[in-house]
């Protein structure tokens, strides 16, 4: 979903109107808190969470900690709830056998990469890992689900939006009172220049907690587009359109039309058609490149796949080794305190 202007302000009216919806929030989140027992997972779990809804960049993270975790040969799993998905799981998601539709845009991409398992409940997601000689899970999102224990808690956040107001759903962005958040939480990645008025306020909170702030940018992977191919039509259905349209005038190229829809959003047929239509030459987001492949043939969805183009993105941490480094940490210390129990 697009993001509500005023979750930026506390004096917006629309805020202070519903903020009485706010305190119910809070008292149902902390009932959820007090009831819900945490279970052992058995094995090692990453959780990569954010403090606010709405896009935070979670997925690159994820991707950023696969490709170590692979490259270490620990065998890492991602554990999806599979938003989006008609499936319902445990089941492993196969790029060649699953559409978007199935499984949810974000895992599909992720599987290209490495073993995704989606399932609302993920201890069932997270035993069927297992069984697949999986070692070490990455949580996608659930970081305020108390039902799983986490043994690293990295907490991903926007430097442009930060935490907004300050106030907890539905009246603000957050999806947790903060002191409980600030507790819980192992590591923070703010991602792009932290511009945004409440991130030094809270880096200097979690500094003061003894946990370390880290930073992220995420960067195209592609080469930088030549002149005669660089004035495009930008189309995407993500959270925050404006950090993608930024993202290719970085990149050089020239962003002469924006065709901007919702979060995760399904496009029709008629979309793909007045899409086709147009001159320039068309480019998305891998997200939203996900969602399109695996139309049917002879669709006007099949055609636009085919045509349009995809910018491919990476995280890049210029403190990556430090923050291995405090997961290896955790991870031994947990595994030493028999934190670990077997499925």
């Amino acid at each position: 979903m697009a993001e509500p202007r005023f979750w930026q302000s506390k004096t917006h009216p629309v805020s202070l109107a519903i903020l009485p919806a706010s305190y119910l929030y809070a008292g149902l989140e902390a009932l959820n808190r007090r009831f819900t027992h945490a279970q052992h997972p058995g094995k090692p779990v990453i959780c990569v969470g954010n403090l606010t809804a709405g896009g935070a960049g979670k997925t690159p993270t994820v991707q950023w900690l696969t490709k170590w975790l692979t490259q270490e040969n620990r065998r890492p799993a991602v554990l999806s709830r599979g938003f989006g998905g008609s499936l319902k799981g445990p089941l492993r998601v196969e790029p060649t056998q699953h559409s978007a539709a199935q499984v949810g845009d974000e895992p599909l991409m992720l599987a290209d990469t490495c073993a995704v398992y989606i399932c609302a409940d993920r201890h069932q997601s997270l035993r069927l890992a297992a069984q697949d000689g999986h070692t070490v899970m990455v949580k996608d999102d659930g970081f305020q689900n108390p039902s799983m224990t986490h043994h690293f808690n990295l907490i991903v956040i926007d430097g442009a939006t930060g935490i907004g107001n300050g106030r907890l759903l539905p009246a603000g962005p957050l999806r947790q009172p903060l002191s409980i958040a600030l507790k819980k939480l192992d590591a923070l990645l703010v991602i792009g220049e932290p511009s945004h008025s409440s991130l030094e306020p809270l880096m200097k909170s979690v500094k003061a907690m003894g946990k370390p702030v880290f930073r992220g940018e995420i960067k195209p992977q592609s080469a930088k587009p030549k002149k005669s191919n660089a004035r495009v039509h930008a189309f995407c259905g993500i959270a925050k359109p404006e950090k993608f349209i930024a993202s290719l005038r970085e990149h050089g190229y020239d962003v002469a039309q924006v065709s901007s829809f919702g979060d995760h959003h399904a496009f029709t047929e008629a979309e793909a058609e007045r899409l086709l239509a147009s001159d320039l030459k068309l480019i998305t987001t891998q997200k939203d490149m996900a969602r399109l492949q695996g139309s049917a043939k002879g669709t006007a969805l099949a055609h636009l796949a085919k045509a349009a183009s995809s910018l491919p993105i990476a995280l890049h941490i210029p403190e990556g080794e430090a923050l291995r480094e405090a997961i290896d940490t955790a991870l031994e210390q947990k595994q030493a305190s028999q934190l670990y129990k077997s499925y």
